[in-house]
Order: structure tokens, then C-alpha cells, then sequence
């Protein structure tokens, strides 16, 4: 990993540990379950983009493998939070929704510990028919939810003409879709990353830096979406107080 992908990694793992951690807080009060999962989702995003960070610091070095390993497993989760969220807030009666999520959290499972039976605890081999699943575990749950969330954006706007929908709400739908589709992007990236690793054993500038934006623009894009600043409000809903619930 270069410069610029270690500085959004890091930049995002901590973003996603407050805002996460805000979140779990927030649920906390409501007892709302997509607040709940989505602050977990955060949390251990942030944990688990640490753990792949550790070993870049030289007391760690010997220790690339173990922590790799453990980060990889820590996105497992993550993954099936993702699909509970989305689940949760776009399709709570749709039976086909509730496979994905079980197809989701299989894919992600199954391609890490597949891979780990090999030998292959870093998971940075493209070639490997167990990295595909664990790529598309990872993937199918940020894309899921971005879609969903640009489908209702598409619809919020005319409910924002209509005066049936706030244009924060509107807003949120999307910057989330934006999100999910940085994320993806992200996915893409680190494709190209792992098979330059994979030919010679380094991450290619270009894409560190492609994925540095990325990580940034993501955690921007949650900023705005969950914690708004006063100003940004007023611009999305002239009019709007500036004395609001921590989730807006």
C-alpha cells in the first residue's frame, strides 16, 4: 500500500470508528435496529481497516500475515451488516431480500476460509477461485445498497416536489447511493491493486492514490449524509433550525 491509500485507510478507519460509534450510541436512544447496524457495520469497518494497516509499521512487519488474516475476517461481518441494513430499511418483506443476505454472508464466509485452508492467509491472489467469493461477498452488499438508495433518491424527488418528502431526507438518499457506489469503486480498485501485488510484490501509485480519493470522497459522502453541518442543512433546506437530533 503507498502513501496515498495509507492516509484514506487510515483517515476512513477512524471516521468510521466515531461515526459508528455515534451511531450505536443514537440506537441506544431510539431502539431503532438500522441505526444499530449501521454503527456496527462502521465500528468494525474501522477495526478491521486497521488490522490490514498495523503490519505497515515496522514493529509490526513480521506480523503482516496474522493481522491481514484477521482484518479479512473482520469484514465478514461487516458484510452481513451491510445486507441487514439494507435489508431492514428498502426491503423488510421481501423474501428474496433475506436470501441475499444469507447468500451474502455464505460468499464472504466461505471465500476466506476457503482460501485460509490453502494456505493463503493474505487473500491477495486474484488467480485464486476463493478470492472471487470473498470479493464478491464484500462487493454485493455496498452495490446492493447503493442501488437501493439512488432508486429511492429518484423517487424522493418528486416527494420533494409534491412537499411529501424533506429535501434532507431526500439528500441522504443520495449521498448513501453515493457512498455505495465509492464503494464499489473501491472494490474495483483493490482488483487492480492485488494484481500488481500478485506480479511484483508492490502496490502500483496510481491506484493507491485512485483509492486514497475513493476512501476519502466515501467517508465525505457519510459526513454529510448522518452528521450534516448547520451550513450544509441550510443549503440543502433554506429555513431549516439549526438545532436538530444528532442523526439529523
Amino acid at each position: 500500500m503507498g502513501d496515498n491509500a495509507y492516509i484514506g485507510e487510515l483517515f476512513s478507519a477512524i471516521f468510521f470508528v466515531i461515526a459508528g460509534a455515534r451511531l450505536l450510541r443514537l440506537s441506544r436512544r431510539t431502539r431503532e435496529a438500522p441505526e444499530f447496524l449501521l454503527g456496527a457495520a462502521f465500528v468494525l469497518s474501522g477495526i478491521g481497516l486497521l488490522f490490514y494497516m498495523v503490519p505497515y509499521a515496522a514493529a509490526f512487519e513480521l506480523l503482516w500475515t496474522p493481522f491481514t488474516f484477521a482484518g479479512r475476517a473482520t469484514f465478514i461481518p461487516v458484510s452481513i451488516l451491510w445486507a441487514l441494513f439494507t435489508r431492514g430499511v428498502f426491503r423488510p418483506s421481501e423474501n428474496w431480500a433475506t436470501g441475499l443476505v444469507w447468500a451474502i454472508g455464505a460468499l464472504h464466509l466461505i471465500g476466506v476460509c476457503g482460501s485460509a485452508l490453502t494456505g493463503d492467509f493474505e487473500g491477495f491472489s486474484i488467480s485464486s477461485g476463493w478470492f472471487w467469493l470473498e470479493w464478491t461477498g464484500y462487493t454485493l452488499p455496498v452495490a446492493w445498497t447503493g442501488l437501493e438508495a439512488l432508486v429511492q433518491y429518484g423517487q424522493a424527488r418528486r416527494r420533494v416536489r409534491l412537499d411529501l418528502c424533506g429535501p434532507l431526507v431526500c439528500n441522504r438518499m443520495l449521498l448513501w447511493g453515493l457512498f455505495g457506489a465509492l464503494q464499489v469503486g473501491l472494490s474495483i480498485v483493490v482488483l487492480f491493486q492485488y494484481a500488481a501485488f500478485d506480479e511484483t510484490n508492490v502496490f502500483t501509485p496510481g491506484w493507491d492514490l485512485l483509492y486514497g480519493v475513493f476512501s476519502i470522497t466515501s467517508v465525505v459522502m457519510i459526513w454529510f449524509a448522518f452528521f450534516p453541518p448547520a451550513s450544509y442543512r441550510r443549503w440543502i433546506e433554506p429555513g431549516t433550525s439549526t438545532v436538530h437530533s444528532e442523526h439529523g
